[in-house]
């Protein structure tokens, strides 16, 4: 049991939310305020990120010359994801801007397997 801003007492069970997002940084700038919502009414919020989020900017995909800018990104979602109070965030590697080209069943299963 909870409390609204005016301080009535609310009866809701709590929820448990899965954020799908395509990059680092989508989920925050495109949901941030839901997330926090959500938070705020003590659902448990969860975080998929698909794609790596910085070989798009390369001619050829090299994720090894890239490593550093990887960990850069990773670390700040984690970092943005636990202000917002995300329960958990799982990130893939999926190739950045290059998720029309995969086959759609691997896609599907990352997804199926974060709902469960």
């Amino acid at each position: 049991m909870s409390t609204d801003d005016r301080g009535f007492f609310v009866l809701r069970d709590s929820m448990r939310i899965l954020i799908i997002a395509a990059h680092p940084d989508d989920e925050v700038l495109g949901c941030g305020g839901i997330i926090a919502k959500h938070v705020n009414n003590g659902d448990d919020v969860h975080v998929l990120i698909m794609a790596e989020g910085v070989t798009s900017r390369d001619k050829v995909r090299e994720r090894e010359n890239r490593a550093g800018a990887l960990s850069q990104l990773a670390q700040a979602a984690h970092e943005a994801n636990r202000i917002l109070g995300v329960q958990s965030l799982t990130q893939h590697d999926f190739s950045d801007n290059r998720m029309g080209s995969l086959e759609l069943l691997n896609v599907v299963k990352v997804i199926e397997a974060a709902i469960e």
